[in-house]
């Protein structure tokens, strides 16, 4: 079923572009979006032809976070904060969490503000590739609220505990420069050139060996988490699987025969 809120693009050689569609509301997080990057995410689990996913925005903005123009996010205004109404309130959680479980490098290609949710979803990619004109925060204190979309676990892991903090507290945007600075993005490149080299950086991905990719990326996300102990043992266990694969003998002989690998999967 088509879903004209996110457009999707499967190049040939492996990069599924999604393009959030909203640019009305500079993409904010309503209408089919949260269900359209979970979808492209579901896809590339049992799609081998997707080797890499890159996200970003139609129009001036990346992604403005919530809808506000519907009231704001569901269930908003004064209420009986229970503990039983917490816990049961997932909210974006499943998306997110497909985000972090996904199979295939992730790359933002952040073309515009990416605010408060939105700035969440930013901190959800392994790569951040920032227009000149692209600004970040999280603003949520602005809107007396506090952080959603996963920011409170990633952005400390990003930046520190301290400008964690700052950054929450204060709600205030950063330039991409400024971002850079802090490390929230990998690199700033002019605004007309964004997509292109997003989309050539994900090319060098899609080139490489997809099981060793997965097992890298499992690694980082599962390294927030585990002791040393566990992550030594979760490295070793996907080495072992990796090194029966084609693309190991490929990138071995490679070595020995001093050429440049030719990755094909399995």
């Amino acid at each position: 079923m088509s879903n004209p809120d996110v457009l999707r693009e499967l190049t040939d050689d492996g990069v599924l572009l999604i393009t959030l569609n909203r640019p009305d509301k500079l993409n904010a997080l309503g209408g089919g979006i949260p269900e359209g990057i979970s979808n492209a995410v579901g896809e590339a689990r049992v799609n081998d032809a997707i080797k890499v996913i890159v996200f970003t925005g139609a129009g001036r903005g990346f992604c403005a976070g919530a809808d506000l123009s519907t009231g704001g996010p569901a269930g908003s205004g004064p209420s009986d904060p229970g503990r039983a109404a917490i816990v049961d309130k997932r909210g974006p959680a499943d998306t997110i969490e497909a985000l972090a479980n996904s199979n295939v490098p992730l790359i933002g290609a952040i073309n515009g503000p990416a605010a408060g949710a939105g700035f969440g979803f930013s901190l959800c990619m392994d790569i951040r590739i920032a227009s000149d004109q692209a600004r970040m925060g999280t603003i949520f204190i602005k809107r007396g609220v506090g952080p959603d979309w996963g920011t409170s676990y990633w952005l400390p892991k990003l930046v520190g505990i301290p400008k964690a903090f700052e950054m929450l507290y204060s709600g205030e945007l950063l330039s991409a420069e400024e971002a850079l600075k802090i490390g929230l993005v990998n690199r700033v490149v002019p605004h007309d050139s964004l997509l292109e080299e997003a989309m050539s950086y994900a090319r060098m991905i899609a080139a490489g060996p997809p099981i060793a990719y997965t097992y890298t990326r499992r690694s980082i996300v599962q390294g927030s988490q585990n002791n040393l102990e566990q992550q030594l043992v979760l490295e070793w266990t996907q080495q072992l699987e990796v090194l029966k694969t084609k693309d190991a003998s490929e990138g071995f002989k490679a070595f020995l025969e001093k050429r440049a690998p030719k990755f094909r999967g399995g």
